[in-house]
């Protein structure tokens, strides 16, 4: 057997290999990396326009899918501000005038001014539950390997958008890119994970960043300072009544 033919052979193999996966175990691998982990983490989000910059500071703590809490911690004018998610209600209390006020459990508005919208962040959710995968090929992502997965919504799944493209990493099962469609096809947003880094023994994109379509010059960027995998919950936690207390 010649070089070049021994080569084909293993490239042959390899593509097999690869493809004898189904979308969704590739998604399950994904998801288990972060998606519906109990955590407690801390964030950076600098939001970018064309005249102006912001960064806040915020907690974000997480019990399986269902349920999230979210605390600004800065800066002084949002500080104390709290998202709450559990089971299909979610809250948002304003300490301004220390009001908790009932949010809809779907929503693609901007959160915070920033650009992630509120269903992606307090309402996140599953892909492999919530839509049907099919595998479209390999492509490259910023020279990483990856599966290109197309998404479509089940029909009783409580989802905002048309379809979703997600493109995760060949050896690791890292969701590095995922674009946003509409019903209509069109491109939304698209949301990049880089700057890959080990937390608590765990390879994880420390960075995201989503940018919308059609607004030049915009983009949010999310910056993990810190994970922790193994939180301890108090009872209660994730209750309504302790937004006004969490710190």
């Amino acid at each position: 057997m010649t070089t070049k033919v021994f080569k084909t052979f293993i490239l042959l193999c390899f593509s097999v290999t690869l493809f004898a996966q189904s979308p969704s175990s590739i998604l399950q691998k994904a998801e288990a990396k972060l998606s519906g982990a109990d955590l407690a983490a801390e964030v950076s989000i600098h939001t970018v326009r064309p005249r102006w910059e912001r960064t806040m500071e915020a907690k974000i703590w997480n019990q399986g899918l269902d349920k999230t809490m979210i605390l600004i911690t800065g800066p002084a004018r949002e500080k104390g501000t709290v998202f709450l998610r559990n089971g299909e209600d979610v809250w948002h209390f304003v300490p301004g005038i220390k009001k908790i006020v009932a949010l809809p459990a779907a929503m693609v508005q901007s959160w915070m001014g920033t650009d992630f919208t509120n269903d992606a962040l307090i309402n996140a959710g599953s892909l492999v539950e919530d839509y049907t995968p099919t595998l479209l090929g390999i492509t490259s992502v910023n020279g990483t390997n990856c599966f290109k997965i197309a998404l479509t919504p089940k029909a009783d799944a409580a989802v905002v958008w048309g379809e979703v493209i997600t493109f995760v990493s060949v050896d690791e099962f890292l969701q590095l890119r995922t674009e946003f469609y509409d019903e209509d096809e069109f491109l939304i947003t698209t949301l990049e994970a880089t700057e890959i880094k080990s937390f608590e023994g765990k390879r994880l994109p420390s960075k995201l960043r989503i940018t919308p379509a059609d607004e030049e010059g915009n983009f949010t960027e999310m910056t993990y300072k810190a994970l922790n995998f193994n939180p301890s919950f108090a009872e209660g936690f994730f209750e309504r009544s302790n937004m006004k207390l969490v710190e």
